[in-house]
């Protein structure tokens, strides 16, 4: 049986090199680097699709930087528009016109966080409070609005045991905890922190699928930042004294974007169309990433 031809956009990133790393032997990937190939030019993006005889086009390449998003403000040539926004609708637009199969990469952060009584479902009307989420928000229009044969996929707060370039809210916690330094986290705000090994493999069966539309691929369950921290702390036997609950409310005094007071996705429908044991609860992949932590000491 052939192996599926997968060209990956922003393959060096947290989520995207996860992807690589899991599923290299899965399916023949190709992964140019954004030196080689810039998704905000048209000519080129499509260039690539065409000579890479890709059958799906993953596009991971993002401007991720929420708080330097918010900088770039309503600038449509700054960074974050140009990768998210721009970017997504040239590589959306050449997959409708070379008849690829898309699946696009977006986030939590396209809602406003005012939903409380349950976790947001695809179906949920979005409403960016920050320019990231707006910019993320016009990729997914654009992505509609091409035409293409499309998956978009919605993350929350992805975190890995490993990843050089960027840190994430599990290991900024680990690594502070285990040097004995105090952090603050938030004790009012529901999230769903998902191991980016569960992404990736989620991702794996999408590409094998047959599907179309929006999935929700997060955690199966939801915590808040302060428990988050206390699991960890479990999980490494380290000092749970040095958690400080703050708010929500509080932290955000500080930041130019503002968080989502209720960042949680439902990732039912990804559930129930393919299969309990892909994704994990939050208790389960705080299990799984220490087992890799320890497993990298």
């Amino acid at each position: 049986m052939n192996k599926r031809q997968v060209l990956i956009f922003g393959g060096s990133g947290l989520v995207g090199s996860k992807f690589l790393e899991l599923n290299a032997g899965r399916f023949n990937i190709s992964s140019p680097p954004a030196s080689l190939v810039d998704i905000t030019d048209f000519n080129q993006a499509s260039k690539f699709i065409e000579d890479s005889g890709a059958e799906v086009i993953i596009n991971f390449a993002a401007f991720t930087h929420v708080e330097e998003s918010e900088k770039q403000k309503n600038d449509k040539r700054g960074l974050a528009y140009m990768l998210n926004a721009a970017g997504a609708k040239n590589v959306a637009d050449a997959c409708k016109i070379l008849e690829k199969h898309l699946i696009h990469i977006s986030t939590e952060y396209i809602f406003d966080g005012t939903k409380s009584g349950s976790p947001y479902i695809e179906e949920d009307k979005p409403n960016p409070i920050n320019w990231y989420g707006q910019t993320k928000y016009f990729g997914e229009q654009n992505v509609l609005e091409s035409g293409c044969s499309y998956i978009i996929v919605r993350l929350s707060m992805p975190y890995s045991a490993y990843y050089q370039q960027k840190s994430d809210i599990a290991r900024f916690f680990l690594n502070q905890l285990r040097e004995k330094k105090q952090i603050k986290a938030i004790i009012n705000q529901r999230i769903t922190p998902t191991l980016t090994d569960d992404i990736a493999n989620a991702l794996a069966v999408l590409v094998e699928g047959k599907a179309s539309g929006i999935y929700h691929v997060s955690s199966i369950n939801h915590t808040t930042p302060f428990e988050f921290a206390k699991q960890i702390v479990q999980a490494f036997n380290l000092d749970s004294s040095l958690i400080v609950s703050m708010t929500l409310g509080e932290y955000n005094q500080k930041k130019m974007a503002k968080l989502l007071k209720n960042s949680w996705l439902d990732s039912a429908k990804f559930t129930g169309e393919f299969g309990q044991g892909i994704l994990h609860s939050v208790e389960e992949s705080i299990k799984l990433f220490k087992e890799e932590v320890d497993g990298k000491g």
